[in-house]
């Protein structure tokens, strides 16, 4: 009997060890760090396009760098992040990057920041809290932040 209050202690313990450690790894953003983010989100969709139009490959890398940058995971257009950012597709930075790459035809300040980016691109990627891209009713869009 004791050794069964014990492991239920140890049991217990660790579970509430876990839940804490996984509430840390959530990202709270203050409204204006939300505000400042979400900016940086709308400015570098803004270039994406801009760079797509104008085979601009710099207008691309940053624009991926500026989606990279922030804090937590940028979910595509289509993807709802409720389930579980990690169960919902990305923004295709990767696609950018290669756009990019290909449009400087091996230009190596392109494939320099190509690199870094895809390393920053990665480590959000296992990042728990995430930005989805929402319209309302009237056509208006914008990105919301979210963890769960």
């Amino acid at each position: 009997m004791k050794k069964l209050a014990i492991a239920a202690f140890l049991v217990s313990t660790s579970l509430t060890m876990g839940a804490s450690v996984a509430q840390e790894a959530k990202q709270d953003l203050t409204p204006a760090q939300q505000t400042e983010n979400r900016m940086i989100l709308e400015t570098a969709r803004n270039l994406v396009s801009y760079g797509e139009a104008k085979s601009d490959p710099l207008a691309l890398v940053t624009a991926a760098k500026m989606m990279a940058s922030v804090p937590g995971r940028v979910l595509a257009d289509d993807a709802k992040g409720e389930a579980g950012a990690d169960k919902a597709p990305a923004f295709d930075i990767e696609g950018v990057l290669k756009k990019a790459e290909d449009i400087a035809q091996g230009d190596e300040l392109i494939t320099k920041v190509a690199g870094d980016v895809r390393t920053m691109a990665e480590a959000n990627s296992k990042a728990v809290c995430y930005w989805e891209y929402y319209c309302y009713y009237n056509g208006w869009c914008e990105y919301a932040y979210a963890c769960w």
